[in-house]
């Protein structure tokens, strides 16, 4: 493996694991271009090293993807650089808000079809809703909210109860959290842009960088290589079944 230097440090260092080798045998020019990138984009110090791996591990566990190996590898990768059960659980929790993009994307659509259909949308009187109140006041509140909130105030209240103590509870920075954000809207899984640039704006107001919320889209980008990381083990143990 002496053809591939860059890719046997990033192997060290446990940014990959085995999933890579043959690929490293077969096409070892491609895959040094490849970590190449790695190189610039994981071992920069723009980032956190444990943000990095907690974006890269927010990538890989959203709903959009659900990878299992690299999940298991980025769990590994940020307990060694020091995040605890806290923080990943975090992440976890992070990624589970992703489902209200449903409702963000269906809600509108299913609203401008009763209107063309002429049939009513008529709102639904709304109890107390504090939670939905507070993310109002702190300019978090989404506009595509509005019509669901209209609709089924109550489903919006609760589902609000989960996410937006996310930003408050203090296990991760806000700003490490709409990075993340930012990860995992932009993910090539899922490409949510009105996500993306919500979060990229709040990042922004937090005192992000344009470098850091670039590091954290280029981390993205790398998503790409897990094609790879599933399809070669596989390759190689067919083939080797065959010979």
């Amino acid at each position: 493996m002496n053809q591939t230097p860059n890719y046997n440090a990033l192997r060290a260092a446990g940014i990959f694991d085995e999933s890579l080798d043959a690929m490293a045998e077969w096409s070892p020019e491609w895959t040094e271009k490849f970590m190449a990138l790695v190189q610039d984009t994981q071992l920069n110090n723009v980032l956190d090293p444990k943000l990095v791996a907690l974006i890269r591990l927010n990538i890989d566990v959203t709903a959009t993807h659900l990878y299992a190996p690299g999940v298991q590898r980025h769990i590994r990768e940020a307990l060694r650089l020091g995040a605890t059960r806290a923080e990943i659980l975090e992440v976890f929790k992070l990624a589970s808000v992703v489902g209200i993009h449903a409702c963000a994307l269906g809600v509108p659509i299913l609203e401008k079809e009763l209107a063309d259909a002429g049939l009513a949308d008529d709102a639904v009187q709304a109890p107390a809703t504090p939670v939905c109140d507070a993310v109002r006041a702190q300019g978090m509140f989404n506009l595509l909210w509005e019509t669901i909130y209209r609709w089924d105030p109550v489903y919006l209240e609760n589902f609000l109860k989960m996410g937006f103590g996310l930003w408050k509870d203090g296990i991760l920075p806000p700003l490490w959290i709409e990075f993340l954000c930012i990860a995992g809207d932009a993910t090539v899984t899922h490409m949510w842009a009105h996500g993306t640039q919500r979060h990229i704006e709040a990042a922004l107001a937090l005192g992000a960088s344009r470098e850091q919320i670039l590091e954290v889209l280029k981390i993205v980008s790398l998503q790409g290589i897990e094609a790879c990381e599933m399809a070669v083990p596989m390759l190689d143990e067919i083939l080797k079944d065959i010979e």
